[in-house]
């Protein structure tokens, strides 16, 4: 029985596509799908993130202690995000242009408290 639908289906044309298309959409879905989710952190380097830094220097066991600083190196040589280094203003300005995704701001105490951990 089975054998039969076989053959009559491989001898309409228009089934046979029907079957075909029938079969390749869901195919199509998988594929598009697993695409978008296959690997989500591969393209973050293209997401705008605005880094404000207003963290002033401290002086702490008699070194100048500048971990403000020390944190925007260590942000420009990482590439896992597109860091923007703006100022307040700018960062504001961007994100009502919808120009940044977030802001991260290091306050003007970050130095102060790292010295006091």
């Amino acid at each position: 029985m089975i054998k039969d639908e076989f053959k009559f289906i491989g001898k309409n044309k228009l089934i046979l596509l029907s079957v075909l298309v029938i079969t390749l959409i869901p195919f199509l879905y998988c594929i598009f799908f697993l695409k978008s989710v296959w690997d989500p952190y591969g393209d973050t380097k293209n997401l705008p993130v605005a880094v404000v830094n207003l963290d002033q220097p401290v002086t702490y066991q008699g070194k100048k202690l500048d971990v403000g600083a020390q944190t925007l190196t260590k942000l420009k040589k990482n590439h896992q995000l597109g860091w923007h280094f703006v100022s307040e203003a700018e960062a504001k300005k961007g994100m009502k242009a919808d120009k940044y995704y977030t802001v991260i701001t290091l306050p003007k105490d970050f130095s102060k408290n790292a010295a006091t951990v």
